[in-house]
């Protein structure tokens, strides 16, 4: 974007993802004025559909793709809207082997993207608009906030609800969770449910919306809620005391210290979550302006 000759970019800093069990089913990325993170879940069958490692790494894959082709579009908006045409595309394509795809069978993705813009008084504009549990931390004058799509949350506090203290080997999940999740997923892409990239229903234009602004050269911060269990799950820090490590470059030591932890209650007794190991990912990321 141009803007009286000045150009604004992103530049990365640090960034890591790590699967959690088979297949890595997250994604990160910049391009330009544009930066991105991905959260990919698979359907509940057991029948692959796509070509991918799984179905959600098939989606995470193409999703990352396509951000970074339609990184010089004009705007986030038209972005989305375009890459919700492209996913619907390429899964029909995808699956046209397939003779009837039900909607509990198709993958989706959380979604975070964030985009650039020139600013007031020295500083650059950020607007983001996310789809789901990703997060972003962006510096303010107050300190961290923190963003991220709390919509999915009363859906996940009943999965949570049955899957208990008991805690459950790893790799298995409850029946009791199994129906509960698919519960949820009749909410998903409803105006009285939760919002994610899903390749068979319309979601462009839901996404939650933020405005920031930030100084040059200030780190920000995109992640996965399998990286934010560092906070939110195992309680370990706080949002500003995770930024602060991640701006000083641990972002390696801070996921062997996740790994760690997750290894340490391995039937997810004590701090109980669905999946043992999930995908963690993180995009550390700083805005530039030039001439």
């Amino acid at each position: 974007m141009n803007v009286t000759g000045s150009t604004v970019c992103f530049r990365s800093l640090d960034r890591l993802s790590l699967t959690g069990s088979r297949f890595n089913e997250d994604g990160a990325g910049l391009r330009g004025r544009f930066a991105w993170v991905i959260d990919g879940a698979t359907g509940l069958s057991n029948d692959q559909l796509t070509s991918g490692g799984s179905d959600a790494a098939w989606l995470a894959a193409f999703i990352d793709e396509r951000l970074a082709a339609l990184s010089e579009t004009e705007g986030a908006y038209l972005v989305l809207r375009q890459l919700e045409g492209d996913v619907r595309s390429a899964f029909g394509e995808e699956t046209a082997h397939v003779q009837d795809v039900g909607d509990h069978h198709a993958p989706s993705a959380c979604l975070g993207l964030i985009e650039l813009m020139p600013g007031d008084t020295g500083l650059l504009r950020l607007q983001g608009h996310l789809l789901g549990d990703v997060v972003v931390l962006v510096p303010s004058e107050h300190g961290i906030d923190r963003w991220s799509d709390e919509r999915a949350k009363p859906f996940e506090r009943k999965t949570l609800a049955a899957l208990g203290a008991r805690g459950h080997e790893p790799g298995q999940i409850p029946e009791a969770v199994r129906r509960q999740i698919l519960e949820n997923r009749t909410r998903l892409n409803q105006q009285d449910g939760y919002w994610v990239v899903n390749p068979r229903r319309p979601w462009a234009g839901q996404e939650l919306r933020f405005d920031a602004q930030v100084r040059s050269d200030a780190p920000i911060v995109l992640a996965t809620d399998g990286f934010m269990r560092l906070v939110d799950v195992f309680a370990a820090y706080s949002d500003h005391e995770l930024y602060d490590r991640l701006a000083a470059g641990k972002g390696q030591d801070l996921m062997q210290e996740l790994r760690e932890r997750e290894r340490g209650d391995l039937m997810a007794g004590a701090y109980p979550r669905v999946k043992t190991h999930d995908d963690a990912t993180f995009l550390v990321i700083a805005a530039e302006r030039s001439r």
